[in-house]
């Protein structure tokens, strides 16, 4: 029997790791061909932006500024959508998935055509509501979107496992170390393609999306799967 029976699809490794690469694809993707801005990484966007603040450099305070704030509207979308899923009923990861999907679709489409700043909501807009989605591996939190936590987490569970001699604990840590890696492979694959492609890279993007949007459908309709 296996010991992750119990969990629901989108707390397994397995998505949890194409999440994640999405978010160091996007991320990338981002500080490359959008001036150095970070969709869902806001740390480095809160930084720049009180850096261009005290050099007075207001063009650039509002450049970072565009994906905080479209951020914080994922977060009241995010909020109220999901109370409107549950309320009727409805499957919401999957439909939350869809609507990221959705939004990369109309970004892809209009990135080559409109300003940096409609790419930066839109992007940002996406991170918003996939970190406040997807917070759960294995019914532990983690996140998908910035690694900083993760970092802590996989070192201290990791060793606190190791010193306990508790295999669960190890196994917890390695996870987490699993997403790292897999962030940081959404990373080099995102820089590769946008230097080589551009804006266009944001299209490779729906592959990772589509199978995510699959494996939460086939969770709620397994005899398709």
């Amino acid at each position: 029997m296996s010991r992750f029976k119990n969990y629901r699809i989108f707390e397994g490794l397995r998505v949890a790791t194409v999440l994640t690469f999405i978010s160091g694809y996007l991320n990338a993707f981002t500080f490359i061909t959008q001036g150095g801005r970070f969709a869902g990484v806001q740390s480095g966007n809160v930084i720049s932006t009180a850096y261009f603040l005290a050099l007075g450099e207001f063009q650039q305070v509002l450049n970072f500024l565009v994906p905080i704030l479209f951020f914080v509207v994922g977060q009241f979308f995010t909020y109220s959508t999901r109370k409107w899923f549950l309320n009727k009923g409805f499957y919401w990861h999957f439909g939350s998935s869809l609507v990221m999907t959705v939004f990369v679709l109309i970004a892809v489409a209009l990135t080559p055509f409109v300003s940096h700043h409609i790419t930066m909501a839109i992007l940002a807009f996406v991170a918003s509501i996939q970190v406040e989605t997807f917070r759960k591996l294995h019914g532990s939190s983690y996140a998908n979107v910035m690694m900083t936590g993760n970092v802590k987490n996989a070192a201290y569970l990791w060793f606190m496992g190791l010193v306990e001699k508790d295999k669960d604990l190890q196994r917890k840590g390695k996870d987490i170390l699993y997403i790292i890696l897999s962030f940081m492979i959404g990373v080099v694959v995102s820089t590769r393609f946008s230097l080589l492609f551009g804006e266009h890279a944001l299209a490779i993007l729906l592959l990772p999306l589509l199978y995510v949007n699959l494996q939460l459908w086939y969770e709620k309709n397994p005899r398709l799967s």
